[in-house]
This record gives structure tokens, sequence and C-alpha cells, in this order.
């Protein structure tokens, strides 16, 4: 009986860390790094890893089933993988650069996000540390905001967002510089700190912004600020799109009003489509 106590107690101890490795390579730098920031966790941890190229992660269908309440007609993995993230206690999430972009995974998973509003309350505030590997020096396209987009998405606390110049297999430990920022990235994970992008939007810390008259916005969590003459960050107004789960239900509220609009609006989308609805000749592959 007392085996069985003490064998509860452990358990309860043990930190679940989830890597999410974006890559379908085997053994490349996604795979390989995640590994080496477990190495230096300093408490009794269980690493769990999906290969999240292999998942299946079906198109969306644009049915707003979920947003309604009803389940999802899409019998795939997203579901599982969500399960898996709640049961988690933090992450690593990477991906290679491919294109100027993460790999495609993610947006597959984002095309599905209405989804994640059944699950925010239980995957918000887990931590998380993002890895972006590239290639050439410099290339690494917006590889970053997607894996911001997809942590924001869920409420997951991001502690860093990193890119790193690795390519081959293996590559990114050549460099003991990398180990070390691997050691560091390990230490951030359940602390209270995290790295700030001092050079991002002040709001977020992404990197990604559109220009407007007044200033910049954010392209994730669409904050307005300003860069004053001496080169310091000026925030003008939050995006309304992040924060607390009772905070971003409000984007589902608005979805479950598109409903009704829909069918009151009905006559008028009909009328306004009836003149090009058959035009053209669809191309279809066998």
């Amino acid at each position: 009986m007392l085996n069985k106590i003490n064998s509860v107690i452990i358990e309860t101890m043990l930190k679940n860390i989830l890597g999410l490795v974006g890559s379908p390579r085997r053994y490349g730098n996604c795979e390989i790094f995640i590994k080496e920031i477990a190495q230096h966790f300093n408490f009794e941890h269980n690493l769990k890893l999906i290969r999240l190229p292999e998942l299946n992660i079906m198109p969306c269908r644009a049915c707003y089933g979920c947003i309604m309440g009803n389940p999802c007609p899409n019998r795939d993995d997203l579901e599982r993988l969500l399960k898996t993230i709640i049961n988690a206690d933090g992450l690593i999430i990477t991906t290679p650069v491919y294109y100027f972009g993460a790999h495609s995974i993610y947006k597959r998973i984002l095309d599905r996000g209405f989804l994640f509003y059944n699950y925010l309350n239980d995957t918000y505030g887990k931590p998380c540390i993002l890895i972006n590997f590239y290639g050439i020096k410099d290339r690494i396209g917006a590889s970053p905001q997607a894996l911001m987009v997809f942590a924001h998405s869920l409420g997951l606390k991001i502690k860093a967002s990193v890119s790193i110049q690795a390519a081959l297999p293996g590559e990114v430990l050549f460099d003991n510089a990398n180990k070390e920022k691997a050691e560091k990235l390990a230490g951030l994970l359940f602390s209270d700190k995290g790295i700030e992008n001092r050079y991002g939007c002040p709001f977020c810390g992404s990197e990604i912004i559109r220009m407007v008259k007044e200033g910049f916005i954010c392209t994730v969590c669409h904050g307005h600020f300003k860069v004053d003459s001496a080169g310091r960050r000026k925030k003008i107004k939050e995006g309304g799109i992040l924060g607390p789960p009772e905070h971003m239900f409000r984007h589902r509220d608005w979805l479950r009003g598109m409903k009704e609009r829909f069918l009151n609006s009905k006559k008028e989308i009909v009328k306004a489509i009836s003149g090009v609805r058959d035009k053209g000749e669809w191309i279809k592959f066998d």
C-alpha cells in the first residue's frame, strides 16, 4: 500500500513536457533540440513527442458546427492533439522554415481553430517555448508569426520565441552556443521570467507588423503602437484579441451571431450572386 502511495506522489510531482515536432524529418533539428532542452530540466519529467506532419488533419468544412456546440464532422487527429496538449504541463513547439514560412501543418491546424474554444479553459496559461530553424542567414520569413498565432490561439504563455540557423540534421548541436541556449530555455519554461523581444510589438512581441498612418499594427495581437524619435516603442491601444478565455470567447459569440445574420440576409445574398453563380467551368482532377 505504501509503495502505491509513493508511486502516486512521484507521478504527481512529474512534469509532463510535450514536444511538438513540426518537421517530418527523423532526428532533424526540431526533434533533436527538444531532446537537448529536456536534458537540462532540473526536475523530474516525462517527455512526450508528437511529429505533427504525420497527423491526419482534414480541412475545415466551414460548417460552424463546433461554434454552435455540435461535434466536428471531421474524424481525424485534431481533437486528440488538443486533449494531449491539455495533459501537458509545458510545451516546446518547433518548426523548420519552409519557403519563408512554418511547416504547413500549423496552418492546417489553425484553419480548424474554432475547435480551440472547446478546450481553451484547459490550455490557457500553459507555458511554451517556440523555436524556428532556418537555413540561409536572416531568411526566417513569417515562420515565428505562425507559431505565435498557434500558441496565442490556444491561450498558451510564450516564455521565449527564438530562431536558430541550422539546416542539416542535428546541425543545431554543432555549435556549443546552441547547447547553452538549450540550457537557458530549459530554465525559462517554468520560471517567472521570459525572453522579451525588445524590437517587436510591445504587447505580444511579434516582429511582423503593418504600417499605418499613426504608426504600426501588430499582425498577431492587432495592438497599435508607434516608435518615437529615440526609437522607443509607445503603446497606443491593445488589439482586443488576446486575453483570458472569457475575453477570447467574445470572438466565438460573434461567430455564433453570423448564423443569424446569414439567415436574415439569405434573400439578399441569393439576389447578389445570381448574376455570376453559374459562370465559369470547374476543372476537376481524377
